[in-house]
């Protein structure tokens, strides 16, 4: 309060503005500046996904790097890992969604397709769990070709084994992953491991399957021609892959049944990398067999856009469509 030259006084306008807000708006504001703020929160945990020991434990360090193209990457795993961000327990939605980076079976494109990623979806009230799985590309003999789909598995269940303690409904885990992740989400979307009381340790007596799949600019198909990414195929299978036992495994529009989760699937038609026909074939395939699908085609993006908000075009608002599908299906 201030004094004016006459003796009489006058409120600050700071004051002003304040009374003018009734108690109601000032906790709106507080809860919305707290939500924008919780979405460039550091990772608040960080979850082993095999307490009790790493099957085919690999002699790797885990390490990451920069690239100035997609900032943080993940370029050697030993540990496989959860890193969980919780949004504010106000705006929980008690709905949870593990992304899975990708980079060909070779690297993680941490940030480009992890971390960037989960930001929006934790403004959302979800919590954001990002899989670091292991490589198959530095992996080798018989585990190479299964210890990332091991990884995938696990995530889930692990978030299911957590889920009371976060506040999760174990019935909303949605997994989405990006070009050889989203080979990866798909895979683990097709063979899930089924829910068994008597499993041990505790995560495995969950299932695996997710209860959303959300692939986005996936590779999908794995059958020698020239539809599939060779790159994603040799890593995971091996130089000789089109004589792998596992291929047809892996060639996933021919593996989908009805039980795969409803999916929502994203590519650009002009992508040179991965082709937009890992899409279309997963998309018909999964219409064949009765699985609710959503396929979003857009003439430009390319590869490897990420969030799309430096890309120019529609594509540019693929997220936004996720987070409608996602609230469609009542995660959000």
């Amino acid at each position: 309060m201030t004094i004016n030259g006459r003796g009489t006084a006058q409120r600050s306008p700071a004051v002003v503005v304040f009374r003018l807000l009734n108690s109601s708006t000032v906790r709106i504001l507080f809860f919305s500046i707290a939500l924008l703020l919780a979405a460039f929160l550091p990772g608040q945990s960080v979850i082993p996904l095999y307490p009790e020991g790493i099957p085919c434990a690999n002699a790797l360090e885990d390490i990451t790097a920069q690239r100035e193209d997609i900032a943080s990457i993940v370029t050697s795993v030993h540990t496989p890992l959860l890193h969980h961000y919780a949004p504010i327990p106000r705006a929980s939605s008690g709905t949870a969604i593990m992304i899975i980076p990708g980079g060909g079976y070779t690297i993680e494109a941490w940030d480009l397709e992890g971390v960037d990623i989960g930001r929006r979806f934790l403004t959302e009230g979800m919590h954001v769990f990002i899989l670091q799985h292991r490589l198959p590309r530095h992996e080798s003999g018989e585990c190479k070709s299964h210890v990332a789909l091991d990884d995938a598995r696990r995530g889930v269940q692990t978030i299911r084994l957590l889920a009371d303690s976060l506040g999760i409904d174990r019935r909303k885990v949605a997994v989405m992953g990006f070009s050889a992740g989203g080979h990866l989400a798909a895979s683990a979307a097709i063979h899930y491991l089924e829910r068994d009381s008597t499993a041990h340790p505790a995560a495995a007596a969950y299932s695996s399957r997710p209860d959303l799949s959300m692939p986005i600019y996936p590779v999908l198909v794995m059958d020698g021609s020239p539809v599939g990414h060779s790159g994603s195929a040799v890593a995971l299978l091996g130089e000789d892959f089109p004589q792998a036992p596992l291929l047809d495994f892996y060639n996933l529009p021919e593996r989908v049944h009805a039980n795969v989760p409803p999916t929502f699937l994203v590519h650009a038609a002009n992508d040179k990398a991965v082709v937009p026909e890992n899409s279309i074939r997963y998309f018909t395939a999964l219409q064949r067999v009765g699985v609710p699908v959503s396929l979003h085609l857009f003439a430009e993006g390319g590869h490897g856009f990420g969030s799309g908000k430096h890309v120019d075009g529609p594509v540019s608002h693929w997220l936004e469509l996720a987070v409608e599908w996602l609230r469609h299906h009542g995660f959000i």
